[in-house]
């Protein structure tokens, strides 16, 4: 069976976004990494230029998405994984074993930059806490005295308990 040399350029180039993703998801797990040890070492301005990278890469994988995306809308699929099975079921079987080993690494990578991106998120809420627990202490706040607003947010609620204010 003949491929259509548009339909062997569209296969093409999905392949070659699909590594240029791995790319930037390797990218942004080595960034997160980075991102641990600057929470640990609470270096402010190591975590401001951390942030300014991760934000760029962020901005890289999702015009790779898109681009991803409008490949499968020019050869009539949907940006969808049914579209992209769809796809890739038209692909020569050489052109479809190399793509599918790059997006099952893709795959790998995302599920490892959620897990480093929840671990530091783990690591930046214990911070606060610790930091929210040091200044009720040097305000001489007690913990019984903390209560929530109609906005969610934690107040102290101490001067409340006067009978002027009740």
């Amino acid at each position: 069976m003949a491929i259509d040399p548009q339909a062997n350029d569209l296969f093409d180039s999905f392949s070659t976004l699909t590594r240029q993703g791995c790319l930037l998801f390797d990218d942004l797990q080595k960034t997160l990494e980075q991102e641990q040890l600057v929470l640990q070492q609470r270096d402010l301005e190591a975590l401001k230029l951390n942030t300014q990278t991760k934000h760029q890469l962020l901005l890289n994988i999702e015009a790779n998405i898109r681009e991803r995306n409008s490949v499968l809308v020019q050869a009539g699929f949907a940006p969808s994984e049914s579209g992209f099975d769809e796809f890739t079921q038209l692909m020569p079987e050489t052109k479809r074993e190399a793509l599918m080993t790059d997006w099952h690494q893709l795959q790998k990578l995302l599920m490892d930059v959620r897990t480093a991106s929840k671990r530091n998120e783990q690591i930046l809420v214990r911070s606060k806490q610790n930091v929210d627990q040091l200044l009720s202490l040097l305000q001489g706040h007690q913990s019984s005295n903390v209560l929530y607003d109609t906005g969610g947010s934690k107040g102290n609620y101490a001067a409340q308990r006067r009978i002027g204010k009740a």
